[in-house]
């Protein structure tokens, strides 16, 4: 089934959790041709206006490398069904945040989406006007907490929503949308994503009663937060 635009996170409104959610990077410098230097993990910054900023410490040869050429590509992890982030565009030295670190502003010519079989454009305007998922810093927590205390719930849930072949479910995901399961069958692995009603949502505070006291309650030891912390 073919959701819309409104039950799924746009591929703009992913790469921007990927963003804010990292806090390093792989960059890859393109002056000189490849080499052992040509490769750096740096640390990322996506909290100021203006675009990413790196940070490298100062007796880095990426440091020089950049000063010759400035046009750089950094990658991050992605979340699912992505596995990283990659964004290009000329590193512009700024004002340092210490003695040690060089720190480096990201102008983006470029950003995709990467995944095992294919690479996703994603359109820089819409990356710009697109702000990370309000529920990323829970996403963590809530996960785990629903696969050690909500399996059974989740599985009746499954099944009630036109999947009763399932056998098993894992949580996958979960966003302002809603939440993504993986349902285990005898033939495969499929994928169900159960929207908010109501949805999309600006907090936890704001999924419906039901599902949040799932999502936030108490039981077990994996996720102790109060609705919108």
């Amino acid at each position: 089934m073919q959701l819309g635009p409104h039950q799924q996170p746009s591929t703009a409104e992913l790469a921007r959790t990927a963003l804010a959610r990292a806090r390093v990077a792989t960059l890859v410098s393109r002056g000189r041709g490849p080499s052992v230097e040509s490769l750096a993990v740096v640390r990322v910054d996506d909290s100021v206006e203006g675009g990413p900023l790196v940070q490298l410490e100062r007796s880095s040869p990426m440091v020089r490398r950049l000063a010759a050429c400035p046009v750089a590509t950094i990658a991050v992890a992605a979340p699912s069904p992505f596995v990283a982030l990659q964004l290009t565009g000329p590193a512009t030295q700024c004002k340092g945040q210490g003695e040690d670190l060089h720190s480096f502003r990201l102008s983006l010519l470029s950003a995709r989406l990467v995944a095992w079989r294919k690479v996703v454009p994603v359109p820089l305007g819409a990356f710009h006007a697109a702000s990370a998922d309000p529920l990323w810093p829970h996403a963590v927590p809530v996960l785990e907490h629903l696969g050690q205390a909500h399996v059974p719930e989740l599985l009746a849930c499954a099944r009630a929503h036109g999947h009763p072949q399932a056998l098993a479910v894992e949580p996958r995901a979960i966003d302002r949308y809603g939440l993504e399961l993986a349902l285990i069958t005898a033939v495969g692995v499929t994928t169900l994503r159960l929207p908010f009603p109501g949805g999309p949502v600006a907090c936890l505070a704001e999924v419906t009663a039901g599902l949040r006291a799932v999502l936030t309650c108490r039981c077990g030891d994996s996720f102790h937060r109060s609705p919108g912390t």
